[in-house]
C-alpha cells in the first residue's frame, strides 16, 4: 500500500493512512528531534554574546564544524523538511523549496563577513571544509 496525500493551497492536508505513512511520519519525527538536539549542541559552542565574528575569541573549525562550515543552518534546513514530511504538508515542502535560495543567499553574505573578519584563515578553511553536505572533497592535484 503506498502514502496517499491530496493537498489543496490555504487548508490542511488530507492523508489516507497507510503503515508506510505512519512509518515515514514516525522517522520524521525523529529527525525533527535529532536537528534539534545537533542546533542545541551546537548552539553551546558559541559564546554568550554572538552577533558579530568579533564576538568569537577563535574560529570554530571542531566537532561539527570540521565536517561543515555551515551545521547549524544545515540542521535548521532538515529541521524544516522533517516538520513539514512529519505534519504531511506539500505547503511546508513547496515553502522548504522555495526557501532554499534565501538560505544559500544568507550563507553566503555570512562567510563574506567571516572572510572580511578571520582573511586568509577562514579562506583556507572554505578549501577544506564544504558549506553544506558533508561529504569528503577530492583533492584537486590528485586529478
Amino acid at each position: 500500500m503506498c502514502i496517499t496525500t491530496v493537498s489543496v493551497f490555504f487548508s490542511n492536508t488530507i492523508v489516507i493512512p497507510s503503515p508506510w505513512s505512519t512509518v515515514a511520519r514516525f522517522i520524521s519525527l525523529i529527525v525533527f528531534l535529532l536537528s534539534v538536539v545537533g542546533m542545541i549542541c551546537i548552539h553551546r559552542m558559541y559564546p554568550e554574546k554572538h552577533d558579530r565574528p568579533s564576538d568569537f575569541p577563535r574560529l570554530l573549525q571542531e566537532g561539527p564544524y570540521a565536517l561543515c562550515r555551515n551545521p547549524f543552518y544545515g540542521l535548521t534546513m532538515v529541521n524544516q523538511i522533517a516538520i513539514a514530511r512529519l505534519f504531511l504538508s506539500l505547503e511546508g515542502v513547496a515553502l522548504f523549496i522555495v526557501l532554499i535560495p534565501l538560505w544559500y543567499a544568507l550563507i553566503r553574505l555570512e562567510e563574506r563577513e567571516l572572510v572580511a573578519y578571520w582573511g586568509q584563515q577562514y579562506v583556507e578553511y572554505m578549501k577544506r571544509v564544504p558549506m553544506h553536505i558533508p561529504l569528503p572533497r577530492r583533492n584537486k592535484k590528485n586529478r
